[in-house]
């Protein structure tokens, strides 16, 4: 059964979802762009280097005197062909 991920994942945009890959990993953020051949995820990223969050450097607001982060989320981008599963994912505010 071939799924249509490009009709799934526009009528999940802006949504937070969860993607596996054909290679095993794991990827969660919003849906930012949905193109021809690919998915743009917006990943959460930690305040303190831009990097994905870690649970023990996360801190809830992230500021330091004379610091202030980089980016709140990066895009990685996930072509159709490598995606083996789309998922819908609860978001707490």
């Amino acid at each position: 059964m071939d799924t249509n991920y490009q009709q799934i994942a526009l009528s999940c945009m802006n949504k937070y979802v969860g993607i596996t890959t054909t290679d095993g990993q794991s990827h969660d953020g919003f849906i930012a762009h949905v193109g021809q051949d690919y998915i743009t995820l917006a990943i959460p990223s930690s305040d303190m280097n831009g990097m994905p969050v870690n649970a023990s450097t996360y801190r809830q607001f992230g500021f330091h005197p004379g610091f202030f982060p980089r980016r709140r989320f990066f895009p990685r981008r996930i072509p159709f062909p490598f995606i083996t599963s789309l998922y819908l994912l609860p978001f707490f505010i």
